[in-house]
């Protein structure tokens, strides 16, 4: 698939709690946010790298690492107030040639290239595609002292970031933006089908000081993209 984009957004997502995100913390010395955009960095069919952050952090990213953006060839958007303005004007600055969009959460430094490829593949044949993981927990649904728990099981998916759409999906959602929970919904809603795809278990969200701890482990053990063209008897052994 080619003629593709990534918008690596540093804005919190539309469920979220505000300010969870973490992109300006370190994994093993380099900020979340940077890991995140070094997941597209190898990818030959991506033909743009736009970073789009809230306009209170355009001066940091400027100052503190604008060069080295620059240097490696990605483009800066600011735009707000929230992760749906944000990303409306990142698609903006999208080049005419420019047929698949990537949206990917800057706090999401640990997905793997597999299932990037995978994205890719299932994005082809609807048009979107998502990545989601099966969820099932015991939740509390009164947590005041002295009064019942009321505990319950709550069985669902959660969606992974990143997503992906063809340009002029995503783009006519966000012309006809309706209140959404995600792109995903916002897509939907505008009358498009997102092709959901097995996630992967260690593509966690860095939204806690205790994750923050934890995200260079999630990159470290991140599974090693195959090889293009033919393989070696070493490589097929290890595959």
């Amino acid at each position: 698939m080619a003629d593709m984009a990534v918008l690596i957004v540093m804005a919190d997502p539309p469920w979220a709690i505000a300010g969870s995100g973490h992109p300006f913390h370190k994994a093993d010395s380099r900020e979340i946010f940077l890991r995140t955009i070094e997941l597209y960095a190898n990818r030959d069919n991506i033909e743009q790298r736009i970073l789009c952050v809230l306009p209170d952090d355009l001066s940091r990213v400027n100052s503190r690492y604008g060069p080295n953006l620059g240097f490696q060839g990605v483009a800066v958007s600011a735009a707000g107030p929230d992760w749906f303005g944000t990303v409306a004007h990142g698609l903006k600055k999208l080049d005419p040639q420019i047929k698949w969009v990537i949206i990917h959460d800057a706090s999401c430094p640990a997905a793997p290239q597999t299932l990037i490829d995978d994205l890719e593949a299932a994005a082809a044949q609807t048009g979107a595609a998502c990545a989601v993981t099966a969820v099932q927990c015991l939740m509390a649904k009164n947590n005041k002292p002295g009064q019942a728990l009321s505990p319950s099981v709550v069985k669902g998916y959660q969606i992974q970031s990143p997503c992906i759409f063809s340009r002029e999906l995503i783009c006519r959602a966000y012309d006809a933006r309706k209140p959404a929970t995600d792109d995903c919904a916002l897509v939907e809603a505008a009358g498009g089908k997102v092709q959901p795809i097995e996630g992967a278990p260690l593509n966690m969200r860095i939204d806690s000081d205790a994750m923050v701890r934890l995200s260079g482990d999630l990159i470290r053990h991140l599974p090693k993209p195959k090889p293009k063209g033919p393989m070696t008897p070493f490589e097929e052994a290890q595959w």
